[in-house]
């Protein structure tokens, strides 16, 4: 099967890099498992004999195909990742695994973290610089960003291997990454939904200072002397965006 440029397709080729890979996702003999994008299934054929149950959501037609071929009773749901309602194929939690496509990487990300009641481990072949982001702290300020922030509220991750253009087939232009991630019992202080508008909306203007990047959601005058009113979001743990939340939400009004 040819890898398709327009669905960011780039195949794993070492069957002992799969394999760590899949390991990664722990003793999964009692759980659900769905992968993101099996291709042509180097991770399937792993995940098929370990988990307790099995599904694979690929979008590709051809895949799909070969997929089937290759396992008669493998089920696969034939759709778009970013567009499935995963309560539609989970009623209790999975774990989740994938070579994603570098293109879409993020926004699986942030659904991961909005389905995060149902996802309780799940492991992730990025791009080196998307998955540096997943695990960066204040001092990296260039890698710092909305991600950074968000992620730690919800899971612990933490990278497993790193791996360069010759172990894909097309080889892509870029390093790869490999992180797992398990889920973290946050009790929020704030509202997560006002968490993660603050996030957005001070990244968006990250060379402002957060006095006037987020002042379409607190005027100026109430925020003028907080103490992180003339800092810039990188300068912020993500504890520090949860503490900063918690003051807004005690002086706007919905």
């Amino acid at each position: 099967m040819k890898a398709k440029k327009h669905f960011g397709q780039h195949f794993l080729t070492s069957q002992t890099t799969a394999q760590e890979i899949v390991n990664g996702l722990g003793n999964i003999d009692d759980h659900d498992v769905l992968e993101i994008g099996p291709g042509m299934g180097i991770l399937t054929q792993y995940l098929l004999t370990k988990a307790k149950t099995f599904k694979a959501v690929e979008i590709d037609d051809d895949a799909t195909e070969y997929l089937k071929n290759q396992w008669q009773n493998i089920e696969i749901i034939q759709a778009d990742f970013l567009k499935i309602t995963l309560t539609d194929y989970f009623n209790q939690s999975f774990r989740l695994i994938g070579n994603f496509p570098y293109n879409i990487s993020s926004r699986i990300v942030f659904k991961i973290i909005e389905n995060s009641h149902l996802i309780d481990q799940w492991v992730g072949m990025f791009q080196l610089e998307m998955g540096i982001r997943l695990v960066a702290q204040p001092k990296d300020k260039k890698d710092y960003g909305i991600l950074s922030v968000l992620m730690p509220f919800y899971y612990d991750v933490e990278q497993m291997m790193t791996l360069p253009p010759e172990a894909f087939n097309p080889p892509p232009r870029v390093n790869s990454i490999v992180v797992k991630a398990r889920k973290k019992q946050h009790k929020f202080k704030a509202d997560p939904k006002l968490i993660k508008r603050v996030v957005k909306t001070a990244f968006g203007q990250r060379r402002k200072t957060l006095r006037n990047s987020l002042a379409s959601i607190i005027a100026k005058e109430l925020f003028i002397n907080h103490q992180f009113a003339t800092l810039r979001p990188e300068n912020l743990t993500y504890l520090q965006f949860e503490e900063l939340c918690v003051f807004i939400e005690s002086h706007v009004s919905n």
